[in-house]
């Protein structure tokens, strides 16, 4: 029983080593004590509650404001929003007991944990559409540790974090330094020391000036079709005072009317920024009519739309968001409750193959909202990219803890890439982030304002942009593959 509560109580702890508390020594403390508790576990079965347990509290605690959208927003009673919400912090802690499982069955020993750990956070971002949250890596963005972003991304940041954690406790439990273990360290603390003297990418001419335009307009009001007139005089009036020369970034839905229906209105605001030699990026919903029928797109513009080519500059976002974009069996639960019934919930995944955008002579490379969290899809389109957008509208999430570990999430992606990130949102954190991942200007939450700032274009590719994922997972399998040698050579 009492090694069952550390593992919950390790858990709990897990969260607070990110924003908004960004106590990130608790994420060291929290791994060390989960794996203390494996090594205890008197069998396989037992290891795998002492991991569910664990992950119950770290994402029970962690993607505690997912609540927020379903009741404030998504008109769930709380008595249904909470178990709802519960449920799925369950299922999330699946996760966590596979992976303790695995180690137990292979060893116990510091290296098959975090070659399990890391193999089974990779495979959560990618099961269902993946809900790739909350990696241990992402603690240690403003750490010593996050040079190493830049070589293997938040996998070697993760597999860092937990190798190290997991080897001091193995060390401290053995009663005398194992050499696997004592090893480990060593070599985790000589390639952070290595990796601050490397650069990889390289200024690609002048600092080029950005305004975000921040809308705060509520959530609760912004789709009633009494507010879209007010909601384009809103971004109209921000936009009006916007010196010449920037790059104008509206975020994620700014106008929740369709391209299509707006054309003019777009248009004309694109051609009033373009008098004035400046560019303009807008997050808008799209419509399609094709040969199977209408589809709806999550997208984002460069206005003018059509470049000096005749080629359309939009990019409709890829990874949708379950329930909130697209609705899994929808012919069976939409109607069930308001919560499968958001606005914009129908929407379409866009090609792979699509471009990236242009503005003012530099091409960026788009995200919209959930997926800048997709490790593998930023570095993969950040190739010939000068810079990297975000659009984004957190306003489902209210006050929480969610935005913020959001925002804590998308400045690894500057940093993996060396490219600098234009973060535009609804309601914050709207920002600009550096090319290694720090915030250089950024907006109060809860404001109406524009950010003035400017960003550095940048050419190069990181190591991270070459390989992905695929190094670390390999390395993630000799990890697992040497602990269990390490058990066959001393089962004990």
């Amino acid at each position: 029983m009492r090694d069952r509560l550390l593992a919950l109580i390790a858990g709990l702890l897990f969260p607070l080593a990110f924003a908004p508390y960004d106590l990130w020594p608790l994420l060291l403390v929290s791994i060390g004590a989960s794996f203390w508790s494996l090594r205890h576990a008197p069998s396989a079965r037992e290891a795998m509650l002492r991991g569910w347990l664990y992950g119950l509290g770290l994402f029970g605690f962690g993607v505690s404001w997912v609540h927020v959208s379903m009741h404030d927003y998504g008109y769930m009673p709380l008595w249904m929003a909470i178990p709802f919400t519960a449920v799925f912090a369950a299922f999330l802690a699946l996760f966590n007991s596979l992976a303790f499982y695995a180690s137990w069955r292979l060893g116990r020993s510091a290296l098959a944990f975090a070659g399990c750990w890391l193999l089974i956070d990779w495979f959560r971002g990618w099961f269902l559409t993946g809900f790739p949250w909350l990696y241990a890596g992402y603690a240690l963005i403003d750490t010593p540790f996050s040079p190493l972003a830049p070589l293997g991304g938040v996998w070697l940041l993760t597999l860092s974090a937990v190798l190290l954690s997991a080897a001091t406790a193995e060390c401290a439990q053995a009663g005398r330094p194992r050499w696997t273990a004592t090893a480990s360290i060593l070599v985790i603390l000589v390639l952070t020391t290595v990796s601050h003297a490397l650069s990889f990418t390289r200024p690609a001419g002048p600092n080029q000036k950005v305004a975000l335009v921040q809308g705060n307009i509520p959530q609760d009001l912004k789709w009633q079709l009494s507010m879209r007139e007010r909601t384009r005089e809103i971004y109209q009036d921000l936009t009006a005072g916007i010196p010449a020369g920037h790059l104008v970034i509206w975020p994620e839905s700014a106008l929740t009317e369709f391209y299509q229906t707006l054309t003019d209105f777009v248009e004309q605001e694109g051609q009033l920024l373009a008098d004035r030699n400046s560019g303009f990026i807008t997050g808008i919903p799209w419509r399609t009519l094709g040969d199977t029928g209408v589809t709806y797109h999550n997208s984002i513009a460069s206005i003018p739309l059509t470049d000096d080519a005749g080629q359309e500059r939009v990019y409709h976002k890829q990874k949708l968001v379950p329930f909130g974009e697209y609705v899994p069996m929808q012919s069976l639960i939409r109607g069930l409750i308001p919560f499968f019934d958001l606005p914009m919930s129908g929407f379409t995944a866009g090609s792979p193959e699509q471009p990236n955008l242009s503005a003012l002579g530099h091409t960026i490379a788009p995200f919209i909202c959930y997926e800048i969290l997709y490790p593998e899809l930023v570095a993969q389109r950040s190739h010939g990219a000068d810079a990297l957008i975000t659009i984004s509208n957190d306003a489902w999430f209210g006050t929480s803890a969610g935005p913020l570990q959001h925002f804590q999430m998308a400045r690894m992606r500057a940093l993996e890439t060396g490219r600098w990130l234009l973060r535009g949102t609804n309601n914050g954190v709207t920002a600009v982030i550096d090319h290694h991942g720090k915030v250089v200007d950024e907006l109060p939450q809860f404001t109406r304002d524009v950010l003035y700032s400017h960003y550095q274009p940048r050419t190069g590719v990181t190591p991270f942009m070459a390989t992905g994922v695929w190094p670390w997972l390999l390395v993630s399998g000799l990890l697992i593959l040497a602990g269990w040698a390490l058990r066959m050579k001393s089962p004990t």
